[in-house]
């Protein structure tokens, strides 16, 4: 009997050579929307979900003070450091931080802290609060910022908006809307 008549008669055992060669065709043969839909979303990044709310409101009392309280909160059953929080106001004029030269810790305008806020280029003012502190698993942490118009005198005060964004450290953030309504 030759080899050629035996492999005819007698079923073949599958050799690890042919697994590997055969498993390698079968991965170039799915296609690449496929291999992508089932793979979650920052798999092996070790990101994890940090969500804020927040809040923004002229100040009773004080009408010329806008307050904006955010809770930043981690949904992760791991601690997470490098936090970052970028507030955008809009919608108000000539704002300066509660009437100090100084920007309260921790927070920067265009990476360049203790100086007056300048507007963007498109009217809006931008901040960075970052931390170097660890936020504990499923645990949360409050930052506000209080800002001050100098362009409003009287009784009433413009409704604006607030986009409040977080990060931590190599994690994509979330974008948050803050309504800042007129009283």
């Amino acid at each position: 009997m030759t080899s050629h008549e035996r492999s005819q008669s007698q079923p073949r055992t599958i050799g690890r050579r042919r697994i590997i060669r055969s498993a390698a065709t079968a991965a170039w043969a799915v296609p690449a929307i496929s291999i992508a839909t089932s793979v979650p979303a920052f798999a092996g990044t070790g990101c994890c979900e940090v969500s804020l709310t927040g809040t923004a409101q002229w100040r009773p009392g004080e009408l010329n003070y806008v307050d904006i309280p955010v809770t930043i909160t981690n949904g992760c059953s791991s601690t997470v450091s490098g936090l970052t929080l970028v507030l955008k106001i809009c919608g108000v004029d000539d704002l300066t931080y509660t009437g100090s030269d100084v920007l309260p810790a921790g927070w920067t305008q265009a990476d360049a802290g203790n100086k007056k806020l300048d507007a963007d280029g498109d009217g809006c003012y931008s901040l960075t609060f970052t931390s170097a502190a660890t936020l504990g698993a499923n645990a949360s942490t409050s930052v506000t910022f209080t800002a001050k118009s100098k362009s409003y005198h009287g009784s009433s005060r413009p409704a604006g908006s607030v986009t409040a964004t977080v990060t931590s450290a190599g994690c994509p953030a979330e974008v948050v809307a803050i309504a800042l309504p007129a009283v």
